[in-house]
């Protein structure tokens, strides 16, 4: 509940400082604003005031965002895998997204580059024995 107070009291600081004060919003008047100091300052205050409630969430969505694509890639190397008889195994080659999904979460980007680049050289070494 404190986040979503937060959260329409740095939106209202924000909209008071872009029309310039004369508002009225949850029983609070802002009056007129005659100086660009004073908007720019309560709209960075309201800002400062959203910015902790935002920010871990958008961190969370990216996270998450990053990992369905990752999986989404695992699963494509594991089907790949079959697809070529490659006879990969191990926690890395399986079809199971969540379970990527969930690894995923826990890694670096890092990690998970690397996880990627692993399965692509074994797909690349398998694949150049299949074409030959």
């Amino acid at each position: 509940m404190e986040n979503i107070n937060l959260l329409f009291m740095g939106s209202s600081c924000v909209a008071a400082a872009v029309v310039g004060g004369g508002l009225k919003i949850f029983g609070v008047e802002i009056p007129l604003l005659c100086s660009i100091k004073r908007q720019i300052l309560l709209g960075l205050f309201g800002l400062g005031l959203i910015s902790p409630v935002g920010y871990p969430e958008i961190i969370k969505f990216n996270k998450t965002f990053q990992c369905e694509k990752y999986a989404k890639l695992a699963v494509e190397q594991f089907d790949e895998n079959l697809k070529w008889s490659c006879r990969q195994t191990g926690d890395r080659w399986h079809n199971n997204f969540a379970g990527h999904q969930g690894w995923c979460l826990t890694q670096t980007p890092a990690s998970t580059d690397s996880e990627i680049d692993v399965r692509r050289k074994a797909l690349d070494s398998c694949g150049k024995k299949h074409k030959a």
